[in-house]
């Protein structure tokens, strides 16, 4: 069962919100078209659906076994370029390498890492672009546990 919290599911991109959905799109105007992108911490894959249906090559990477599950069965496409790996594993918090792409989104993510330096660095070395979001905290804090504010 993938972990509560505030992950975007929906098996449709009508139940994704719409300034999730807008940061994407955002990405697909801003990054060159046929690009290859990374979109890391990808959740249930609509981003990365996205991104691929606007012709990027892109692949997501999620530290959540059930929720890349998810993401093949909703959003992977007939005419992905990477086949079988659409989605992959990856954790923020011990980054493995990459590989090489020209982009990296990175959206609602950074906050949660207890030190987010080590993935910024993995996505600088894989990807010259990184575009990436991230709450504002003044408005609205993130507690990573119960009690400490990151």
């Amino acid at each position: 069962m993938m972990a509560p919290g505030e992950r975007q599911v929906s098996p449709t991109l009508d139940g994704i919100r719409k300034d999730h959905i807008a940061r994407y799109e955002f990405a697909a105007r801003t990054i060159p078209k046929a690009s290859k992108a990374i979109d890391f911490a990808c959740g249930c894959g609509y981003g990365t659906r996205i991104l691929t249906d606007a012709g990027f090559k892109a692949r997501g990477f999620d530290n959540d076994q059930d929720v890349l599950d998810y993401a093949y069965k909703y959003y992977a496409g007939e005419n992905y370029s990477f086949a079988d790996s659409m989605f992959c594993y990856g954790n923020g918090n011990c980054p493995i390498e990459l590989g090489d792409y020209d982009a990296a989104v990175c959206f609602e993510t950074i906050e949660h890492l207890q030190d987010p330096r080590p993935l910024l660095k993995a996505l600088r070395v894989s990807a010259p672009t990184l575009i990436a979001s991230a709450p504002n905290e003044d408005v609205m804090p993130y507690e990573y546990e119960p009690g400490k504010v990151y």
